[in-house]
């Protein structure tokens, strides 16, 4: 059934859609498995990182803010505030390096497997619409071209989002800005979380970045449904890898659903 409309929940039917399509197909399994399995070893690969530097960037932290013991008894009057303070220093910096850590290799994760993925979109279209539109190349040549181009496009979509995240990051230390900052950064999160997973289909018909980011706008809130879903999924530890091939699954049933942006005529 055809989502044609363009209001907040037309993202949650293509969800349930998807959903439903990778139940009664057993042949996607196989490509919603191998991206599974890449994010799985980013994952751990970032786990070794963490606890490979956790004793010298501890010792780091530690040492930020002074602790040495008071020569008079009223000295403890700052030093045992300062020590209370040095401490939770140190665990909200080993906190916040392990959010970027895990943050880092999540989208790294998702690049690894994004040929994997692209062949699961491929798939998806098929069953949906009966064919795969795209440019028109054969070959080996062309399907090495092909995967290093699905690579790339992935590369620069998680870079544009880290770009938005940084920015939105850097508003937050403008004093009494924090909470516009946390705001907008979960509205960006969540209106761009569909450019990724509607991305494969897209990057096939070559559609540019721009006509993507006005098509996104055009479905403005059938996008914001659909990335609230996301990005839900993506902010618990270890359930993004279980739902990454579902997520790409129903971004393409989104866009083949929404209709897919047209390249613009050259001048």
């Amino acid at each position: 059934m055809a989502v044609r409309r363009s209001g907040f929940f037309a993202g949650a039917a293509s969800l349930s859609t998807a959903l439903r399509l990778l139940r009664s197909h057993s042949e996607l399994w196989v490509w919603c498995a191998l991206p599974f399995l890449v994010n799985l070893a980013a994952f751990a690969l970032a786990v070794s990182v963490f606890w490979t530097y956790w004793e010298p960037l501890s010792e780091s932290a530690a040492a930020l803010l002074p602790t040495a013991d008071p020569k008079v008894w009223y000295g403890w009057l700052w030093a045992g505030p300062l020590r209370v303070l040095a401490w939770l220093l140190k665990w909200i910096l080993m906190g916040l390096f392990g959010v970027v850590l895990y943050f880092l290799f999540t989208l790294l994760g998702g690049v690894a497997a994004s040929p994997f993925l692209d062949v699961l979109s491929r798939r998806v279209e098929r069953l949906r619409s009966g064919a795969v539109l795209e440019e028109s190349q054969t070959g080996l040549r062309a399907a090495l071209t092909g995967s290093l181009r699905v690579v790339i496009e992935e590369g620069r979509r998680t870079l544009f989002l880290l770009g938005g995240w940084l920015a939105f990051f850097l508003l937050g230390w403008v004093p009494g800005l924090q909470p516009l900052a946390f705001l907008g950064a979960l509205l960006f999160a969540m209106f761009f979380a569909p450019l990724d997973y509607t991305g494969y289909l897209l990057d096939r018909r070559g559609i540019p970045f721009r006509e993507r980011r006005r098509w996104l706008w055009q479905h403005r809130r059938a996008m914001l449904g659909f990335g609230a879903t996301a990005l839900g999924t993506f902010l618990v530890p270890g359930l993004n890898f279980l739902c990454l091939p579902w997520l790409v699954c129903a971004g393409t049933l989104l866009a083949l659903d929404l209709g897919p942006p047209t390249p613009a005529e050259p001048s």
